[in-house]
């Protein structure tokens, strides 16, 4: 890890600089802090979480085994939307401890946007339901 990311870090497809900041696109990088403990695609184990389509969290897990056969090393792990934050985090630690505090702060935004998303969808809906055209 140490050696892959010694010849990636100065240039990579993830790497943005912006206004002299140096973040990270990364697809298994949960905060977007573009560093050797963050960057998914250099460490062996690795986790992201993500919001899906059909209102649950889909965490996608990179668990070291299977290195050499993409289609085997990930796996996905779906939880409800109304989930708490720290068993999605103890979930992650379980992988990586040291992306614990980073998975709850994200599992925390992503529960309080599908708490969001429900309350202005219920609300639109009343709304259509009291609407009457002539």
């Amino acid at each position: 890890v140490d050696l892959q990311w010694a010849l990636v870090k100065d240039n990579n497809k993830f790497v943005q600089k912006r206004r002299g900041i140096r973040l990270s696109c990364d697809p298994f990088n949960n905060s977007g802090q573009y560093t050797k403990r963050h960057s998914g695609f250099v460490q062996n184990k690795a986790a992201v979480l993500k919001w899906n389509k059909e209102k649950t969290l889909l965490a996608t897990i990179k668990n070291g085994e299977n290195l050499n056969q993409p289609r085997k090393m990930y796996s996905k792990k779906e939880f409800p939307a109304g989930v708490k934050a720290s068993a999605v985090a103890k979930e992650i630690a379980s992988i990586r401890a040291d992306l614990k505090e980073v998975t709850y702060r994200r599992a925390r935004k992503l529960a309080s946007k599908a708490a969001r998303i429900a309350k202005v969808r219920a609300a639109r809906k009343a709304f259509s339901a009291k609407k009457t055209f002539k």
